[in-house]
């Protein structure tokens, strides 16, 4: 009786075998590699406290910090994404701290070399200049930062100047505004 078992479980197993290998696929190489990429696009990589570095012909450019980072391996939209928030500090060409960033919310899309900086995004450049605003989109390849969303502007304990859209360079020492929707002197005295 223990043969009959096992001859018994033995043809099970062929037959099992047998089946699945039938329902295999008829899919060609080409068709499983695509597959497979989109299986890998799909596919998110998480990392927690991250720290990247920013280098321009060897000199020192930028550091961003973000407790969290997602990274998604897309062909068509690979993406760095930061979404509990970023802060970034750049430099000049003798390593001196420029300016500070930190905002909610940034993303860097790698194909285009850009990174969205939204929700909440404050600088402050070594002039003591502070830059407020909701959307900074920094173009890698051109050295620029820009925005069409309102900004305001505190310089020193001077004067704000609020406006309607931005550009600067990276340092946040060179920038102009879109259009000026209004300027409040912090130094007027009520005699004035």
């Amino acid at each position: 009786m223990g043969k009959n078992k096992n001859i018994t479980k033995a043809a099970l197993i062929f037959i099992g075998a047998a089946f699945f290998m039938s329902c295999g696929s008829n899919h060609t190489s080409e068709e499983i590699v695509k597959h497979n990429r989109l299986s890998d696009s799909l596919s998110v990589e998480v990392a927690d406290s991250v720290k990247i570095t920013y280098t321009d012909s060897a000199v020192l450019r930028a550091e961003i910090e973000a407790p969290e980072m997602k990274r998604f391996p897309d062909e068509e939209n690979p993406r760095l994404e930061m979404p509990k928030g970023v802060k970034a500090t750049f430099f000049n060409d003798i390593s001196e701290v420029t300016s500070t960033l930190t905002a909610r919310y940034a993303i860097h899309h790698e194909k285009e070399d850009r990174i969205e900086i939204r929700d909440s995004a404050v600088v402050l450049n070594k002039n003591d200049e502070e830059i407020r605003t909701d959307e900074l989109i920094w173009d890698k390849k051109n050295r620029t930062v820009t925005s069409d969303k309102p900004v305001r502007v505190r310089i020193r304990d001077e004067k704000i100047i609020k406006a309607q859209g931005f550009e600067s360079d990276e340092d946040f020492l060179n920038y102009k505004f879109t259009k000026v929707t209004g300027i409040v002197y912090l130094n007027e005295t009520a005699e004035e």
